[in-house]
């Protein structure tokens, strides 16, 4: 099975080992600068809870440099999918769409091996494929993770276990949308459209709650900052609250800045006098590996399930 498997699929593996290599071309060509910058600067000398005079400006002229490509690393978060679109949905929609199962599954080799077994070894090239493009990106993403931490979901998504997780469940997900609607072009809509939605779901419901998050009071700021908040950690609210406990809204805040000016009092020290403060609610930073397990996990229970689903089902199928 394994010479059927990259006579059947050389063309998705040659595709797939020459992104991976301008992907690492193009994180060392800009890595290089990014690297030169931040030691250059000191940086890590900015870092709390050390903050040397005129960090802000080394920071903000970090950002304005090299920001842009921090966040165009972040569109790999659509790499996996692929692994769904162009390999896991061909895999059975193909067969059936072109009525080649007829011969696939005439042979000595059962349908369920036929299936188990390609879909193992499509699985350990995608983990491996997957496992490298999660390496790179995390060295590539050393100095923003240092600055910026990576439990947010910027930094989460692309590094660590889950890009590998992520890539196995679209490669399953693709088989079974194959073998249920038996069209290629259908087949790759239904797993990017439920690959995407199920990723939304945990991203934004499970987990920020997969531990339980902790919280923080600090005294209120009149301007947007990250006063306060744990360095590294992932915020999932910071909220205004007055001495009564209840939120305090734009509109509210704006009129006693207003006040504090008319009375030409720090508008900072006068909502201090009123009794106001800041609820923060955050994942702290090193939950970054147990969040990973857990998620990445969860990922490949699901692949698993899906797995046993598409052997049960092909079952059904006529030959």
């Amino acid at each position: 099975m394994a010479w059927v498997t990259w006579q059947q699929h050389r063309t998705q593996f040659v595709v797939a080992l020459a992104l991976l290599v301008a992907l690492g071309l193009a994180a060392l060509g800009t890595h290089v600068p990014i690297s030169e910058a931040f030691r250059r600067d000191a940086l890590p000398d900015c870092l709390p809870p050390s903050a040397r005079a005129g960090c802000d400006l080394v920071l903000e002229r970090f950002q304005e440099d090299f920001g842009g490509w921090a966040t165009a690393v972040r569109g790999l978060v659509v790499l996996p999918a692929l692994a769904g679109l162009f390999v896991g949905a061909p895999l059975l929609a193909r067969e059936l769409e072109h009525g080649t199962y007829r011969v696939a599954w005439t042979q000595a080799i059962t349908r369920r091996r036929w299936l188990l077994s390609k879909t193992a070894l499509l699985a350990l090239a995608t983990v491996l494929a997957g496992g490298l493009a999660s390496a790179l990106v995390m060295w590539w993403r050393q100095p923003f993770d240092a600055l910026q931490g990576r439990m947010a979901p910027g930094g989460f998504d692309v590094e660590g276990l889950v890009v590998p997780a992520y890539a196995v469940f679209a490669l399953t997900l693709g088989v079974l949308a194959g073998l249920l609607l038996r069209r290629t072009v259908a087949a790759m809509t239904a797993t990017l459209v439920v690959f995407a939605a199920t990723r939304l779901v945990v991203a934004t419901v499970l987990r920020p709650d997969f531990i339980a998050p902790r919280h923080q009071t600090v005294l209120p700021t009149v301007l947007p900052t990250a006063a306060g908040r744990p360095p590294g950690a992932w915020v999932l609210s910071d909220t205004l609250v007055d001495a009564a406990g209840r939120q305090v809204s734009a509109a509210r805040e704006d009129l006693a800045i207003l006040h504090a000016h008319q009375a030409s009092i720090d508008p900072q020290t006068y909502v201090v006098t009123l009794g106001w403060k800041r609820l923060i609610s955050y994942q702290p930073a090193n939950r970054f590996w147990t969040f990973q397990i857990l998620e990445g996990g969860l990922f490949f229970a699901l692949s698993a399930a899906i797995v046993v689903l598409t052997l049960w089902l092909i079952r059904r199928t006529p030959t």
